[in-house]
Formats: structure tokens, C-alpha cells, sequence
């Protein structure tokens, strides 16, 4: 698909520009078979607080795609060290690939019960939802990621992809609305995550809103998460 951005980022009056931004974002968006989802490639501190051999084998398996071989692995892991979280997030990985998605949140449950704050636990377990036809729980699960990392860009895609594809142009739309008239701001943080980013996938448009999200109070992040889940 192509498009102008410069067409789209020109400004306009706001609800002709809003239709715009949004007719865009429904062929973007739409077009987006499944939920971008965490690979076991860990990196930096977490990968060095894990077991080197384990974490060695988990990504040489991850990366011939042997699902049912990441799986014996995780489970032999999980066996030889129950209280690992790493050991259940493979488990999550294989049986997500696997199409089992029961046993994959299962798995991410038991990773997130070990490590609460393990934000690439719940981006994976919202995608297992979302998978289950459970988009509402999906949400709830990449709001936890970007609660906890307001910069983790990757589960607020997901979460404006999964809001977009439940309730449609008309419930982004809706959203909006209602945001702009309790909290202009908030409206505007939410446009530029749910519809900007995934239009132009250019981070520098979503730092600039999780940098404002940041500079405000608990009561209104949680007005913007009140407002979004009303819709869904």
C-alpha cells in the first residue's frame, strides 16, 4: 500500500484531517495479520541474568523455528529450575507458535506470577488473547506492559491495533470524541499512538506522546484507559 505522508501529516481542519488519519490507519491497520509478538532473543541484562547454555539453546531453537524442540526445551528448563521465568517464557513462545493457546497463557501467567514486571511477558500473553478472541483481556494485558514500560512502543501498537480492529473506524473515532472532551492532551497522546504510529511506524511520533504521557498525573493516565475500555 502506498500513500503520502505528506498528504497525511499536512495540516487540516481537525475533523477532516482526523477522517484522514483514520481511513489510513483502517487500511494499515487491517492489513496486519497478527499482533507483533517477542522473540526469545534476549539481549542486555536480562539475557545475562539467565543461564548461559539455556538461553544459548532456546534462541539456536527459536531461530530454526522447531516449536515442539523450544518446547521440551522450556520444559526440561522449567524442571531444572522451576523459579526462572525465562523457562516458562519459552513455553509461552512454543505453544503460541503451536496454535495451543490455552497452554501458552497458561505459560505466560506462570512467567508473569515469577517476574509481575516482565513487560515482554505481558506483550505475548496479549497476544495469545488476542488469538482467543479475547481482545478485551489483550488490552488489559498490553496496557499492563505499558504501564509498567511507558516507552515499550511495540505493546502500544498492539494495543491500538487490537482496539482498532474490535471497535472499528467508528469506536477510534468515538474514542477520540470523548477524549477531546474531558482531556484535549490525552486525545492528542492517543491519536498520535493509536493512529500516527501505525501509520508512519516513525518512533520519533510515538516518543514524543509517551514523553508527554509521562509529565502527566496517575488520575489522568488511568482517565485515558478508562475512556478506551469503556469503548471496548
Amino acid at each position: 500500500m502506498s500513500f503520502s505522508l505528506a498528504l497525511v501529516l499536512r495540516p487540516l481542519p481537525v475533523s477532516r484531517r482526523l477522517r484522514l488519519l483514520l481511513s489510513c490507519a483502517c487500511l494499515v491497520i487491517a492489513g496486519q495479520a497478527a499482533a507483533a509478538v517477542e522473540t526469545f532473543g534476549l539481549d542486555g541484562g536480562r539475557a545475562a541474568r539467565a543461564p548461559g547454555e539455556w538461553v544459548k539453546q532456546a534462541q539456536a531453537l527459536e531461530r530454526r523455528a522447531d516449536w515442539a524442540g523450544l518446547l521440551g526445551h522450556g520444559r526440561s528448563w522449567a524442571q531444572a529450575d522451576a523459579q526462572n521465568p525465562l523457562a516458562w517464557f519459552v513455553q509461552g513462545r512454543a505453544l503460541g507458535e503451536m496454535g495451543r493457546l490455552p497452554e501458552a497463557i497458561a505459560a505466560y501467567r506462570e512467567n508473569l506470577r515469577l517476574a509481575p514486571r516482565d513487560v515482554w511477558a505481558w506483550n505475548n500473553l496479549g497476544n495469545a488473547w488476542r488469538d482467543s478472541g479475547r481482545p478485551r483481556e489483550a488490552m488489559q494485558a498490553y496496557r499492563a506492559a505499558v504501564e509498567i514500560d511507558p516507552d515499550y512502543l511495540q505493546a502500544w501498537n498492539n494495543l491500538g491495533s487490537t482496539f482498532y480492529l474490535t471497535q472499528g473506524e467508528a469506536g477510534v473515532s468515538r474514542a477520540l470524541a470523548r477524549l477531546q472532551a474531558a482531556d484535549p492532551q490525552l486525545a492528542d497522546v492517543w491519536r498520535r499512538l493509536a493512529v500516527e504510529y501505525s501509520l508512519t511506524r516513525d518512533p520519533r511520533i510515538a516518543r514524543e506522546a509517551v514523553r508527554v504521557l509521562r509529565g502527566i498525573d496517575e488520575a489522568r493516565r488511568a482517565r485515558l484507559f478508562g475512556i478506551l475500555f469503556a469503548e471496548g
